[in-house]
């Protein structure tokens, strides 16, 4: 645990299908071990990035939505959109909220240097570098 009562579970999304899952496994083990969720959605900086345009930023958007929808179900959420290189953001981010368990995707088609399994590049780095487990759902 983190230190505090409650556990913390960190969930990544990208919006796509395999993002469902994830947020229903975060949903899941958060009602069964009385967990907060951190929602994350992560993603390279772009040069373009306006920031008075951040609030109405389609995957801002999105992301607002999907905290709420976990929010209606009883669960403490806190979201975050996080910019830079995906992998360390997620890492740094989860070390600064003393997160228990990163929960992500396994979208990808593997081929990466030292995974032999079928995962995406993120995932892959996830399992590598993380000090926190990490529980990688099928799409």
């Amino acid at each position: 645990m983190n230190g505090t009562n409650v556990m913390k579970i960190m969930a990544t999304v990208d919006f796509s299908i395999a993002s469902e899952t994830i947020l229903r496994m975060a949903k899941h083990y958060a009602e069964k071990l009385g967990a907060e969720v951190i929602l994350v959605h992560a993603e390279p900086k772009h040069d373009r990035f306006d920031e008075e345009g951040y609030d109405t930023k389609p995957e801002v958007m999105r992301l607002k939505k999907d905290a709420l929808a976990l929010e209606r179900t009883g669960i403490k959420v806190t979201s975050f959109f996080l910019q830079g290189p995906v992998c360390d953001m997620i890492i740094n981010k989860a070390l600064e909220l003393k997160v228990d368990l990163i929960i992500t995707g396994a979208h990808g088609h593997g081929g990466g240097i030292n995974c032999k399994m079928s995962v995406g590049h993120i995932s892959e780095c996830l399992l590598l570098k993380s000090k926190i487990p990490v529980l990688v759902v099928p799409a």
